[in-house]
């Protein structure tokens, strides 16, 4: 796992517009699932545990699977809150999945690959883990996966190896869209990654802080999905804003600060109600994002 202050970082290229629709409805068929994680705990449709993506039918649908149902719900998979839509999985995560934030998330994206200037960081290391080699089959994971931009993106670009998106709700990809190579499913990180672990040799997430609720076990958690020589690529924001100089922190816009930050106060009210009201763990975040991964269990000290 490589290292620096920060948490290591991936990032990917943008996707055509007919391969990632603006549709607030998934294109699959997902209501033959009965229960919702978070009521049932942890619980694994059979594709699951099996990250060989060579062991069911090659029709497009299965490619899109999903484990969650809750009836009544919008979809059965979200449940629709002051004309938003939100997940059903888990209430700790405080940001819609509708089309509004479909389109914010490709734009992030897009944010993202320009200020990265790729579709991942450390090429090097990345090109070295999933070069094609006969016999074997890379592997990579793509946690918190949103719309399923990023995935679709690195699936392109490695045919060779096999992928799979993790998200909250559904990617909302027509399931024709999706390569044979590529497959997305429902779950909640907090309910463990057991079935995941020694399995693949590039894990990817980005911004799923914000619901987390133990931020350090999970982190423990998704390091061990990691086969030996794998490297995790994170990315998670500060939630505090710095001053124009780069050094000191700026305070956010207040009664008292009329001349701070009014974005740091938007950020900073997210942070308290992430915190006070979705028993998220963003805290512990910041603080593992100032320390760094030195002591790191994980980190290879010689790269």
């Amino acid at each position: 796992m490589t290292e620096n202050n920060d948490i290591p970082i991936l990032i990917g290229t943008s996707t055509p517009e007919d391969e990632i629709s603006q549709k607030g409805v998934p294109k699959v068929d997902q209501r033959s699932f009965a229960g919702a994680l978070s009521q049932l705990g942890t619980f694994y449709a059979s594709s699951m545990a099996d990250t060989s993506g060579n062991q069911r039918d090659e029709d497009a649908m299965t490619r899109i699977s999903a484990i969650a149902s809750v009836p009544g719900g919008l979809d059965e998979y979200r449940r629709l809150e002051a004309g938003r839509a939100f997940n059903v999985l888990n209430d700790t995560y405080f940001l819609p999945t509708d089309d509004d934030e479909f389109t914010r998330l490709n734009k992030q994206h897009t944010g993202f690959t320009v200020a990265l200037g790729g579709l991942y960081p450390a090429a090097g290391v990345v090109d070295a883990i999933l070069a094609q080699r006969e016999g074997y089959t890379p592997k990579v994971l793509d946690l918190g996966c949103g719309t399923g931009v990023w995935t679709l993106a690195m699936s392109k670009e490695f045919p060779h190896c096999q992928f799979v998106g993790i998200d909250l709700a559904p990617v909302p990809i027509e399931a024709e869209n999706v390569p044979s190579n590529c497959r997305f499913e429902l779950d909640d990180i907090n309910n463990g990654l057991a079935h995941f672990h020694n399995s693949f040799d590039i894990i990817h997430t980005r911004l799923i802080a914000g619901g987390i609720r133990d931020f350090r076990k999970s982190k423990e958690d998704i390091e061990k999905c990691l086969k030996p020589g794998g490297i995790v690529l994170w990315i998670e924001g500060d939630y505090d804003m710095l001053s124009p100089d780069r050094i000191h922190y700026q305070p956010p816009a207040s009664d008292s600060h009329p001349d701070g930050s009014w974005f740091g106060r938007l950020t900073f009210e997210a942070r308290r109600a992430a915190v006070a009201f979705g028993r998220s763990d963003l805290d512990t975040m910041m603080e593992v994002l100032s320390a760094g991964l030195w002591d790191d269990p994980l980190l290879d000290s010689e790269t």
